[in-house]
């Protein structure tokens, strides 16, 4: 074999040099991907979107939060699935309603439990490489409840349930469990200088908790600080009062936040979404709709902010039309450059509506299984929301009850955005239009969640609670539950199915008769 033609002859410096010139050029010639980037997401528990001034407030100052909105979108009518934490951040992260991703209630034997068979954010963005993490403020979003799935680092709380003592209540200890957001951003910062400048893109999740209750207030020279409102003098109920000034001093740990980020330089290579899973109803809440606290579906619970900023998102834009927490996860991978989950969603990607495209309102679902749910001790003072089921076309907006069906309210937000006038019974070709929506979506729960249970969201399960001390008779009602028709309400059908009254083929919805 001549010396030229040795197969394991070395190329000359010569020829080296042209195959990679000519490599470099081929390459020049190809788009390259670009990097990815990074992602925060921020959901603000317990956080009412109009006590931020971003959303015309007037009941304080949030700097931190104004100044994310004129960076990114902010979307001005954002409706949440559930006044629940847990249930309302697993349709944060998953894309789907509760029907979908299966996780209902705070406490139960089962239902309570995100199943590891979901997609989500996490599981998404590990898949693709990413280094994910996660740091909370409070038991509720835990790996008790599921989320820990796909996190290389989570910092959470290991806790558990318990009965209360001379209670049926089922609950978990508020004081121990939950920390202040001086503390979660000092650890978030800590992570973010140790996360700057690696060569892995990251997906950080942070929850903030202070508004949820008044357990951990700021510190008495910051509480008097932060008390007066800068519009309106100093409040004077101590409910609006100790939850303006949470919110306030939950925006200055913001502040330390968002200007680490900057600092970190990572600022313009970084997706930062923030959120709430639900807010709270207070006073006003109360004067409105009997109700200060939270696991209802009224506006005071159900409108939370939802503010996105970083590559390709227009600054200061505000979008107008409705849309749901449930489009936050498709609307993240979609500006990330990942492909959309396996199976379909009910949420969308909103990039149409951030990039002025957008088809319109989106039609929000929201639901409360307080009479099925241990830890909803509310409903003795309020039975009419043992069972909620919502649904808001962006102009009406109904919640049914389907063990109380006369108690049922239809609010008509296109010209009563407070949902302070009750207007079913002047509307009811509108609730027969609403009520086929839900019929159509099947959310009912006409039982008590078993130790297993499968459902739309695959296997469900969760510990027998009995271990806890208490059987399921002492904290459960009992409920009679038919199928009947929107348009024939006379019909009591067991089992769902077609209306056959006059050839009417409507899909029957459960109605029924509950007791606790």
């Amino acid at each position: 074999m001549a010396p030229d033609a040795h197969p394991s002859r070395t190329p000359s410096i010569t020829t080296a040099a042209v195959l990679l010139g000519l490599l470099g050029l081929a390459s020049c010639g190809e788009p390259q991907p670009a990097p990815r980037p990074n992602v925060i997401l921020i959901t603000l528990d317990t956080v009412r979107a109009d006590f931020l001034s971003c959303y015309g407030s007037t009941s304080g100052a949030t700097p931190a939060v104004d100044q994310l909105a004129a960076a990114g979108t902010l979307f001005e009518d954002a409706a949440s699935s559930s006044g629940l934490t847990p249930a309302s951040h697993a349709t944060i992260l998953t894309g789907n309603f509760q029907y979908n991703h299966g996780l209902r209630v705070l406490a139960a034997e089962s239902g309570f439990k995100l199943d590891p068979d979901n997609e989500t954010l996490t599981t998404a963005f590990k898949a693709a490489g990413y280094r994910t993490a996660a740091i909370h403020s409070a038991f509720p979003v835990s790996a008790f409840f599921g989320f820990d799935e796909g996190f290389d680092e989570f910092e959470s709380f290991d806790a558990t349930l318990k009965k209360k003592k001379n209670d049926t209540k089922v609950g978990w200890d508020v004081r121990s469990y939950q920390r202040r957001s001086d503390e979660t951003t000092r650890m978030a910062t800590e992570w973010l200088k140790g996360a700057a400048g690696g060569d892995q893109p990251f997906f950080l999740w942070l929850h903030y908790w202070d508004p949820h209750d008044p357990v951990k207030l700021p510190d008495a020279e910051d509480f008097e600080r932060l008390r007066y409102d800068p519009g309106t003098g100093e409040l004077q109920d101590q409910q609006t009062l100790e939850y303006a000034v949470e919110v306030r001093y939950q925006d200055g740990n913001l502040k330390t936040l968002l200007d680490v980020i900057d600092e970190t330089g990572l600022a313009d290579d970084t997706l930062v979404a923030l959120t709430a899973d639900h807010g709270q109803g207070l006073t006003d809440g109360m004067r409105k709709h009997r109700w200060g606290m939270h696991r209802m579906l009224y506006r005071e619970q159900t409108h939370v902010p939802f503010i996105v900023r970083g590559p390709g998102v227009p600054a200061g834009a505000r979008v107008a039309d409705q849309v749901r927490t449930a489009d936050l996860a498709p609307t993240l991978l979609d500006y990330a450059g990942l492909s959309p989950f396996t199976d379909p969603v009910d949420g969308v990607s909103l990039r149409p509506w951030i990039e002025g495209e957008g088809a319109g309102d989106l039609t929000a679902y929201g639901e409360q299984i307080n009479g099925y749910d241990h830890n909803a001790g509310m409903r003795k003072f309020r039975p009419d929301a043992a069972f909620l089921y919502m649904v808001s076309d962006g102009e009406w907006k109904l919640i049914y009850k389907p063990h109380m069906p006369s108690a049922s309210e239809l609010f008509h937000v296109g010209i009563d955005p407070l949902e302070e006038r009750n207007v079913i019974a002047t509307n009811p070709e509108i609730v027969k239009v609403l009520l086929a929506d839900l019929a159509e979506r099947n959310p009912w729960v006409t039982a008590p969640f078993p130790v297993t249970a499968t459902g739309a969201g695959g296997a469900i399960a969760g510990p027998d609670l009995s271990v806890l001390g208490y059987s399921a008779a002492e904290v459960e009602g009992s409920g009679d539950w038919w199928w009947t028709c929107p348009e024939h309400t006379d019909v009591h059908a067991e089992r769902r199915g077609r209306c056959e009254v006059d050839g009417c083929e409507r899909i029957m919805i459960s109605m029924g008769r509950w007791s606790d």
